[in-house]
């Protein structure tokens, strides 16, 4: 698992920047126990988002790639 050190919004997404990313493939994240479906992200290290324009904040939180 990863963790989420920082966050920001993007209009519709939150983008995620984490620890490290996983060596292996993947279809889904899982963060705070909610599944999420990956967004694209080109030339950025270690940073995936989500389609998510709530409030909360995910910083801190682990990211379970499936």
């Amino acid at each position: 698992m990863c963790r989420i050190i920082n966050e920001f919004q993007l209009r519709s997404y939150r983008v995620l920047i984490l620890d490290k990313l996983p060596l292996k493939s993947y279809r889904q994240y899982q963060i705070d126990g909610e599944v999420w479906e990956p967004v694209p992200v080109y030339d950025a290290k270690n940073t995936i988002a989500i389609r998510y324009d709530g409030g909360k904040s995910f910083l801190g939180k682990t990211v379970d790639f499936r």
